[in-house]
């Protein structure tokens, strides 16, 4: 995981457009035959990305560090606190690769940004925390089992859709949101395994 990041960075840090990029976004901001259900995936969309605005995934990450802490799982609460590393990573893996955003010339901006778009900082977020999240919800058996499924659910869902919402808002292009899922799972996977090696062991 870590040689194709590492490859796709450099890829698109001399190629900072590629044709494949342009058709797919396109192709996904083509969708929807009549204006009215371009409206409902816009705002459904846009809704998605929502929870990667820094200040909601702030208070998000603080209330469910809360929520935890409340039910005394305290270590649980430690590793929720640390998704935000992240972030950090993500930043520097922006500045070192340097990709512009997708431009007008090329697709629908619907959400501009200004940092730079490799990878995917919105993906990297999601991938790392609701990752982490849908994980220790397995160990806290004193949350509500219906409470408990319909958060893993619904963070599976934002997971895999935040892709296509940040290409199909003309924020990043789809080897960002690659990019993205490739360093989210490397951050994920380290946090992980120092997380599990305990209970496995139990």
């Amino acid at each position: 995981m870590g040689i194709a990041l590492i490859v796709l960075g450099i890829l698109v840090h001399y190629h900072s457009v590629l044709q494949t990029d342009i058709f797919l976004s396109k192709d996904l901001q083509a969708e929807g035959d009549t204006p009215e259900r371009r409206t409902i995936i816009y705002h459904v969309l846009y809704a998605v990305s929502l929870f990667g605005k820094p200040l909601i995934a702030t208070i998000m990450v603080g209330i469910f560090a809360l929520v935890f802490w409340f039910y005394r799982y305290f270590r649980e609460t430690i590793y929720i606190l640390l998704t935000p590393i992240s972030a950090v990573i993500n930043s520097i893996a922006k500045i070192v690769i340097g990709r512009p955003r997708p431009s007008a010339d090329f697709v629908r901006v619907l959400a501009a940004e200004t940092d730079k778009s490799f990878p995917s900082g919105h993906v990297v977020f999601y991938t790392v925390f609701f990752g982490m999240l849908f994980t220790v919800l397995f160990f806290t058996p004193n949350i509500p089992r219906l409470v408990r499924y319909t958060i893993q659910f619904i963070s599976i869902s934002l997971i895999i859709s935040i892709s296509f919402s940040r290409v199909y808002l003309g924020a990043h292009w789809a080897t960002d949101t690659i990019g993205g899922y490739l360093l989210g799972f490397i951050v994920l996977g380290t946090l992980l395994y120092f997380y599990l090696r305990p209970k496995l062991r139990q």
